[in-house]
């Protein structure tokens, strides 16, 4: 029982630790990304969480601005979808008093947009 009991509680306390920080999650991002909302999410969850690692004692994150350094390229359209291509974009983001880059890479594969983090 006191197994059990300690595993809840450390389990209890880690997810109030994880959904502390304040997450900055509104959607679209501000600037100019051509990124879709459900991708700008998903990219969104992926830089917080590394950030979270290289900054532990932040607890607020924000994306202030994206830009797009290399427009579509490459791009090819069949039956009016895109199925291959890729751009560029650059993404700063604040944690706590720090401010940084994120250079993002995506690419446009069949069906679905993956990205790539340069972080």
């Amino acid at each position: 029982m006191k197994k059990f009991s300690f595993i809840f509680l450390f389990m209890l306390i880690t997810a109030g630790i994880s959904y502390a920080r304040g997450y900055d999650m509104n959607f679209p991002l501000p600037g100019e990304s051509i990124a879709n909302d459900n991708l700008q999410y998903l990219v969104v969850k992926d830089i917080y969480k590394r950030s979270a690692k290289k900054y532990p004692a932040c607890l607020n994150y924000n994306v202030t601005n994206t830009q797009i350094v290399h427009y579509p390229y490459d791009v090819v359209k069949k039956k009016g979808k895109f199925v291959s291509g890729y751009w560029k974009e650059i993404w700063s983001v604040q944690a706590c008093e720090n401010v940084f880059q994120v250079p993002l890479t995506f690419y446009i594969k069949k069906k679905r947009t993956i990205y790539q983090l340069d972080m």
